[in-house]
C-alpha cells in the first residue's frame, strides 16, 4: 500500500477502532514517506502510551507539537502522560499551554466548544487522579477548572461536591449537589450523595428524608435502601 492518503485513512480508521497494532503499522509506513503529519505523530504517541512505551510516546508528542505548536490534543495528551508518570510540574506546564492557546486564539473570539469540552474532561481526569490518592484540595481545584469551561457537566459537579465533603466543607458540598438537582431533579445518584453529605454533617433526619424520597421514585434503588437500613439499625 503505497498511496500516502490511503495509508493515513486506513491507519486512522484502525486507530479509531482501537486496533493500535494495526494502526501503528500503517503510520510507520507513512513515516517512511517523510510526511510531516502532526496528527500521525500524535496518534503514534497515544499508541505508545497505551503500550507503556513512555519515552517513545513523549518523542512522538513532542514532534507533533513541533509541527503544530498550537495542537491542543497533542498538548493535552502529553500533559496526561506526564501526569501518569508522576511528573506533575511538567504536566501542569502543558495544561497551562493548552489554556494559553485557548486565550490567544484571537482577541474577542470564543474558544471552540469542542476544545472547551476536551479541556474540561482533561481537568476532570486530573481531578480524578488527585481524588484517587486523597489529594482532595487539588482534586477540587481541577474540578472547578473543568466546570469553568463546561458548567453543565453535572457529573463533574458531583465529583466536586464529593471532594468538598471529604474536606468537611459540608455547606459547599450541599450547595453543589443542590445545584445539580435543580437542573436534573431525577438524577438520583446526586440525590443519594446529597443524603450522604447531610448525614456526614449531622443532619440525620434530612438525610433520611432525602433517601426516602428516592425510594418513592425508585423502590429498588440499592444505595438509598442500604443507607436507610444503616440508619435504622
Amino acid at each position: 500500500m503505497d498511496d500516502i492518503h490511503q495509508l493515513f485513512t486506513e491507519g486512522k480508521r484502525a486507530f479509531q477502532h482501537r486496533q493500535f497494532s494495526k494502526a501503528q503499522k500503517f503510520f510507520l509506513q507513512l513515516m517512511d514517506h517523510k510526511q510531516p503529519y502532526a496528527d500521525v505523530y500524535n496518534m503514534m504517541g497515544v499508541i505508545n502510551h497505551h503500550f507503556g512505551q513512555f519515552s517513545q510516546a513523549i518523542e512522538y508528542f513532542d514532534q507533533a507539537i513541533k509541527l503544530n505548536p498550537k495542537y491542543v490534543e497533542a498538548l493535552l495528551n502529553l500533559a496526561v502522560l506526564y501526569n501518569d508518570l508522576g511528573e506533575y510540574k511538567k504536566a501542569r506546564k502543558f495544561y497551562n499551554k493548552v489554556q494559553l492557546v485557548g486565550k490567544t486564539k484571537g482577541k474577542g473570539s470564543k474558544m471552540d466548544p469542542f476544545i472547551r469540552a476536551k479541556l474540561a474532561n482533561r481537568h476532570a481526569e486530573l481531578g480524578d487522579l488527585y481524588d484517587g490518592i486523597g489529594f482532595y484540595k487539588e482534586a477540587g481545584e481541577e474540578y472547578k477548572k473543568a466546570l469553568s469551561l463546561a458548567p453543565n457537566f453535572h457529573d463533574i459537579r458531583c465529583k466536586l461536591a464529593g471532594v468538598l465533603r471529604e474536606q468537611h466543607k459540608f455547606a459547599d458540598s450541599l450547595k453543589e449537589y443542590r445545584q445539580v438537582l435543580k437542573v436534573h431533579p431525577k438524577y438520583l445518584y446526586a440525590k443519594v450523595q446529597l443524603g450522604v453529605t447531610q448525614y456526614a454533617s449531622g443532619k440525620v433526619k434530612e438525610a433520611v428524608k432525602t433517601w426516602q424520597e428516592i425510594l418513592k421514585k425508585d423502590p429498588d434503588y440499592e444505595a438509598a435502601k442500604r443507607y436507610l437500613e444503616m440508619v435504622e439499625s
